[in-house]
C-alpha cells in the first residue's frame, strides 16, 4: 500500500498470453489502488489473451477503463509509475519487458515455484509458492484492507475465476487460505454459476478437445502425451490436457501441438508428477501442476522425442 501511495500512476500487467487468473488477480490489485485513490490501468493484449470471457464481462460491468494495450500505456509511464506484476516473476514472460524497463519501481505477486530469469530490481516481491493462484494472494491483501462490500460483484468474480482456474475447482493445490478467500470473494458477491460460464466452451471447442484427446499415447504407465500435427487454440490444447487428467490412472498429460514454425506445450499434473521440472527441460516452465513451453523452429516429432526423454530423465531422478 506504501508504494502505491507513493507512486502517481499504476500499470498492472501478468504474463503474456494472459489468463483468468492473471486478469483476476490484477483486477483486484486495480481495486487495491482504487481504495488508496490512486489512477491505474491494467496494461493487456486483447488479441492475445485466454481471459477474453472475463475482459469482456468486466467491460460490461463498467469497468472498461480498467484495461489500456500495453504500447497504449507507455506514453503515461513515468519515473514515479509503479508496474504491479501478477501471476508471474519472469522478465521474458511478462505481457511487455518495455513497461517494466520504464516504470521507476516494480512489485511482484506471484505463486509460482522460482527458477531462473526472474524479475530483480522489484522493490516488492510477495511471493507464496504454496498459494494456489495470484488470485488468492490478491484476495489477501484485499481481506486486510477492504470489506466485502467494498468489491464489486464483478471484481470478486474475477478473482474467483482466478482461483478456481489455477485449482481446477478446488481440486488442487487448495489449502484452508484457499476457501477462506473463496468465502470472503462469495461474501462480496460473487455467483458460482456467473463464474462457470467464464469456462464455457462451444461445441466446436470440445469436438476439437476430443480429437486431441484422440491422439494420446501413455508413456510410463501414467503419463499421457498427445502430439498433435496442426495449429490449435492455446485454451483448446490446456482444457484437452485438463481432460485427460479425468482418465482413471493418468497422473500426468501434456500436449504439444504445431504453432507458427514451432511448436507449443501445455502439461497438467494431478501432483504426483511434477510438470514443471520436465516443461523446464525444454526451456518452459510453470508449476508443478500447471506448466508449458515453446520451442522455436522444430517439427511436432522433434519435440515429442525431446519430450519423451525429458520424462524419462525425469523419471530417473
Amino acid at each position: 500500500v506504501k508504494l502505491i501511495k507513493e507512486a502517481d500512476h499504476v500499470v498492472i500487467m501478468g504474463h503474456r498470453m494472459s489468463d483468468l487468473d492473471a486478469i483476476g488477480s490484477a483486477e483486484g490489485v486495480l481495486r487495491i489502488c482504487k481504495i488508496c485513490d490512486v489512477p491505474a490501468v491494467i496494461a493487456v493484449r486483447r488479441d492475445a489473451t485466454l481471459a477474453g470471457s472475463l475482459i469482456d464481462a468486466l467491460c460490461r460491468a463498467g469497468q472498461k477503463d480498467d484495461f489500456i494495450d500495453p504500447k497504449d500505456a507507455l506514453p503515461i509511464i513515468s519515473k514515479r509509475t509503479l508496474c504491479i506484476v501478477v501471476d508471474t516473476y519472469q522478465v521474458g514472460l511478462v505481457e511487455s519487458k518495455d513497461i517494466l524497463e520504464k516504470c521507476g519501481k516494480v512489485a511482484v505477486i506471484d505463486h509460482h515455484r522460482r527458477a531462473a530469469n526472474y524479475i530483480e530490481s522489484a522493490a516488492l516481491n510477495f511471493h507464496e509458492p504454496y498459494a494456489s493462484s495470484a488470485s488468492e494472494l490478491v484476495t489477501e491483501l484485499l481481506q486486510y484492507l477492504a470489506d466485502p462490500t467494498d468489491l464489486l460483484r464483478a471484481e470478486s468474480e474475477a478473482l474467483l475465476a482466478g482461483i478456481v482456474l489455477d485449482t481446477k475447482n478446488f481440486t488442487m493445490r487448495t489449502g484452508g487460505r484457499t476457501f477462506e478467500a473463496a468465502a470472503f470473494l462469495r461474501r462480496a458477491g460473487a455467483d458460482t454459476s456467473d463464474v462457470q460460464r467464464l469456462f464455457q466452451s462451444d461445441l466446436a471447442g470440445m469436438v476439437e478437445r476430443y480429437d486431441i484427446i484422440r491422439h494420446a499415447e501413455l508413456v510410463h504407465g501414467d503419463i499421457a502425451v498427445a502430439a498433435v500435427e496442426k495449429e490449435i487454440d492455446r485454451v483448446t490444447a490446456a482444457k484437452a490436457a485438463d481432460e485427460l487428467l479425468t482418465l482413471s490412472g493418468i497422473h500426468a498429460s501434456v500436449v504439444l501441438y504445431k504453432h507458427g514454425t514451432g511448436v507449443n506445450l501445455s502439461a497438467r499434473s494431478l501432483g504426483e508428477i511434477n510438470v514443471q521440472f520436465i516443461m523446464e527441460k525444454l526451456g518452459g516452465g510453470g508449476n508443478s501442476t500447471t506448466a508449458g513451453g515453446q520451442v522455436n523452429d522444430a517439427t511436432v516429432d522433434e519435440v515429442r522425442a525431446r519430450l519423451l526423454n525429458a520424462i524419462d530423465e525425469y523419471m530417473e531422478e
